[in-house]
């Protein structure tokens, strides 16, 4: 399943066939409290990455933000596009893998958003991923990532996160400034779900 999970054909596959079962169909609670308690600066950029059918993306972009989104699968990003064009929304939809992108982009976010994207890879590409966001964000930037589900479980997608190892991997780059466990979650979801706000030093 692992090398699955880095192939676009198999999450192709999942929203072809109605099996997204992931999807809110609207933007994560935690996410929309966020954007209204001040956090953002609704001038800047953000990068929603592992965007899907961009739920998150919209919201943001209404809120004001400077919005590009990315994800591999081309059947999310149709529809993500498609959503957005309905609300007459600018969002710079972005077909591609995070991995690659990292490499190749020639402009960096103020903030980078997440939101069932790390459970989603293959856990052991977990450090690699921090770097490419890493890569990716301004000096003085924020990585906004709500963790989900936050416990053990045999196999995945999704994946099981442990905080404490989410933690260590992404404070080898970056500064942890927050850590939230009472957010605001769908039912299902509710306890499941934690916050982690990390910085990255200017130099």
């Amino acid at each position: 399943m692992k090398n699955k999970v880095n192939d676009p054909f198999f999450w192709n596959s999942l929203y072809k066939e109605n099996l997204d079962g992931w999807d809110l169909k609207s933007s994560s609670p935690g996410f929309t409290d966020l954007l209204s308690n001040g956090l953002f600066n609704l001038q800047n950029s953000l990068l929603v990455v592992g965007c899907g059918k961009g739920y998150d993306a919209i919201s943001a972009s209404e809120a004001g933000l400077n919005v590009s989104a990315i994800d591999f699968s081309s059947e999310a990003i149709a529809i993500a596009k498609e959503n957005s064009i309905t609300k007459n929304l600018n969002i710079n939809f972005i077909q591609e893998d995070i991995f690659h992108f990292a490499q190749k982009a020639e402009y960096r976010f103020d903030y980078i958003y997440d939101y069932v994207t790390y459970c989603a890879i293959d856990p052991d590409r977990r450090e690699e991923y921090a770097e490419a966001v890493f890569s990716l964000l301004n000096d003085g930037g924020k990585f906004v990532i709500i963790l989900f589900p936050v416990e053990l479980r045999e196999g995945g997608p999704p994946y099981g996160i442990d905080e404490d190892e989410t933690k260590k991997i992404f404070s080898e780059l970056f500064t942890l400034e927050l850590t939230d466990h009472n957010i605001n979650s769908i039912k299902p979801r509710k306890g499941r779900e934690t916050l982690h706000i990390y910085g990255k030093e200017i130099k």
